[in-house]
């Protein structure tokens, strides 16, 4: 496109023209995605997930379709706003940053058109300031699934799976919540009478402090003579308890039990 036979004014006319198109265009993609959504046509293009079908198959950033899809939610679910997003006194910037607060925070329906209210025709920086004071904790910077590596992304999703029958279909920080809820909640696994006395006794690493694989340790190793007895056992953290065993025993002979950099955290 060379623009540069143009006057100006004709330059600054033409700019306004393809700013509308652009707004218009926006409020007809939106409707098109929640039409693809309703009928679930990605699945019969074989992807696994409306996000999937608009970063595979209209080849937006990921970033990009998680903005689209938040603005069409929140269009269908309070279609008041429509007029908004075409004019473009409602910005995707600021649909998402609505979206976050009310993922955050629950938000009745007319609590949320107050709030929509509030944002039009804001910039950025004015909008976050509305949404920080209601919500201070969203000023960290919001991480989703788009922002991991495809390994880890595909793990996550994959565990997501599994939950959706459960719990629905949680987001990132939802999600985590589950997990570390389910792990912790579990059993811990059988362990002796005196083991557990020691461990509710000492409850972290009695060298470091430490919470992380927590083991019980033998202060005076059996090998050399001590006992089961709880006075010679005290938890350690694994580091610790490796640490302790090469005191004991030397580090030529624990190398071969001993797996160089795994407790790095």
């Amino acid at each position: 496109m060379n623009l540069e036979k143009l006057t100006d004014d004709q330059v600054l006319t033409a700019a306004k023209k393809w700013a509308d198109h652009e707004r218009a265009g926006l409020h007809g993609v939106l409707h098109h995605l929640y039409e693809v959504d309703r009928r679930r046509l990605y699945s019969a293009l074989k992807y696994q997930s409306l996000l999937a079908y608009v970063v595979g198959e209209l080849k937006y950033s990921e970033d990009a379709a998680v903005r689209r899809l938040s603005a069409m939610r929140l269009m269908k679910e309070i279609p008041e706003i429509e007029t908004k997003i075409s004019s473009g006194e409602l910005t995707l910037s600021n649909l998402n940053l609505a979206k976050r607060l009310f993922r955050n925070k629950p938000h009745s329906r007319s609590q949320k058109a107050e709030l929509l209210k509030k944002i039009e025709n804001k910039s950025a920086r004015e909008a976050q300031k509305i949404v920080f004071e209601i919500s201070p904790e969203m000023k960290a910077p919001e991480v989703g699934f788009h922002h991991f590596d495809d390994e880890l992304r595909q793990k996550l999703e994959k565990v997501r799976g599994k939950m959706a029958h459960k719990h629905g279909d949680l987001n990132l920080k939802q999600l985590l919540h589950k997990i570390c809820d389910e792990v912790l909640e579990q059993k811990p696994p059988a362990t002796s009478r005196v083991n557990r006395q020691v461990q509710r006794r000492d409850q972290f690493c009695v060298n470091c402090g430490s919470t992380h694989a927590l083991e019980v340790d033998h202060i005076r190793p059996r090998a050399m003579g001590g006992t089961d007895a709880a006075d010679n056992l005290r938890l350690l953290c694994r580091s610790c308890n490796q640490r302790a065993a090469i005191t004991y025993f030397g580090a030529k002979k624990m190398n071969g039990y001993m797996k160089f950099g795994e407790n790095r955290r």
